[in-house]
């Protein structure tokens, strides 16, 4: 039975719960002041989780520690995990993590967790694990479907009962046909073709809305970050200067497969980043891209000059190809640094930026975050992954009226797996 002093307790929180749920944070953390001679364990809980959701991750981190051992349960040592994940202290997440699982070995959330901690860390035969394990406390959760997808790009796991391995094994296998007849359409055709019947027959449901293909080396591009410290200052980060990609624009969906496959087998000096892509940005132009990514222009006419005849003997239909330096979001704020012979750092770049990159740097975790993580190479193997963003990429052309599918796809393509706000963005595109 509650006493008197825990009963009067509860009821005094029972605003900051409303206000939490009005995401009125900043209120909440008011009235917890006011409470301070409450108990203290509440009190951090409640503080702990108001900073978790402010995304304030070393806050969070320290009043969750805070709570006694006593008054811990599954849920704090989860939120501990988190906290610890988004500041790049992944071994001690897991440790976390763990606990809570000790607590309550049917906790979905920590087992999740854990698969993406591994993920990091690089250790995906223990990601997979995992995810399997949250699997099978949840059978259809798309999102977990999803991690466990995306891990195939780095590792091919052994045969298993489960269905989603089984079937990116079977369909991993095609990738042999496809060695040495890029430019053959029939053969594009027999893998996608068998691709679809082996998903058929697994009668698996899955919603894989990605719609980009890397095919990553060891490099951290570290975009986010950089389009982080843009957003916020509108300034270009320093890093982005030594950055150039060889850009692709294809005419259809059928040549875009094609150079898919294509980056798949391109032997490159530095094995360089690459994907494809289709375009859900508004206001840019072309549909179907192709980037590859260099650390210097010498390095980007390389592989442009690579590039412009393997897509002429491989009979690839592009509309151009060209060197572009950064991000296109970039152009807007400053045009010169479209120009890719000269170096125009000093001409763009001033000494109060580093300021403000070291200050993002320091806000976000950013050195922590990347001193764990492994940047790995990808298989560069056509898997499962890759087959369901190419479905996505043939809804999008369907959408646009492209139907050079039809030349390799005979199956029905209205089943949507991508977002709505993506097809939005794909019929205004068609209506431009």
């Amino acid at each position: 039975m509650k006493n008197n002093k825990s009963h009067v307790s509860e009821k005094l929180f029972i605003p900051i719960v409303e206000l939490i749920k009005l995401r009125k944070f900043n209120e909440a953390l008011e009235l917890l002041e006011d409470l301070s001679d409450q108990n203290s364990d509440i009190i951090n809980r409640f503080k702990g989780s108001i900073y978790l959701n402010k995304k304030e991750w070393d806050k969070s981190l320290f009043h969750f520690k805070k709570i006694s051992n006593e008054s811990k349960n599954f849920k704090i040592f989860n939120n501990i995990g988190v906290s610890l994940y988004k500041l790049g202290k992944y071994s001690e997440a897991i440790n976390e993590f763990n606990q809570a699982i000790e607590i309550n070995n049917t906790f979905l959330s920590a087992y999740e967790n854990l698969s993406l901690t591994y993920k990091q860390l690089g250790n995906y035969s223990l990601s997979i694990e995992f995810s399997l394990k949250a699997l099978n406390l949840s059978p259809k959760n798309i999102k977990i479907q999803n991690n466990l997808i995306e891990t195939f790009n780095y590792y091919k796991p052994k045969k298993s009962e489960n269905l989603i391995i089984n079937l990116n094994d079977k369909i991993s296998k095609i990738d042999e046909l496809l060695a040495n007849n890029l430019a053959e359409k029939s053969s594009v055709s027999h893998a996608l073709e068998k691709s679809e019947k082996i998903l058929q027959e697994s009668n698996l449901k899955l919603s894989y809305p990605e719609t980009q293909i890397y095919r990553r080396n060891k490099i951290n591009l570290n975009c986010d970050r950089h389009f982080g410290i843009f957003n916020k200052h509108k300034i270009i980060p320093k890093y982005c200067f030594s950055c150039y990609k060889v850009q692709i624009n294809l005419k259809n969906v059928l040549d875009l497969i094609k150079l898919y496959f294509y980056f798949n087998n391109i032997s490159l000096e530095n094995n360089n980043i690459r994907k494809c892509m289709v375009e859900l940005r508004k206001n840019v132009v072309g549909n179907y891209k192709g980037y590859l990514y260099a650390g210097s222009i010498e390095e980007a006419k390389n592989i442009e000059k690579k590039i412009k005849q393997d897509l002429i003997n491989y009979q690839m239909n592009f509309e151009r190809i060209e060197i572009k330096h950064g991000c296109t979001e970039y152009y807007k704020e400053f045009k010169l640094f479209k120009n890719v012979e000269e170096n125009i750092i000093d001409k763009i770049y001033k000494k109060e930026w580093e300021v403000f990159e070291k200050e993002f740097d320091e806000k976000n975790f950013i050195n922590e975050i990347n001193k764990e993580k492994i940047f790995d190479n990808t298989l560069n193997k056509y898997n499962l992954s890759d087959f369901l963003i190419i479905k996505n990429w043939i809804l999008y052309a369907k959408i646009l009226n492209d139907y050079s599918y039809k030349e390799i796809f005979n199956y029905n393509v209205n089943i949507n797996h991508m977002s709505i706000k993506d097809i939005e963005n794909i019929k205004m595109r068609n209506t431009n």
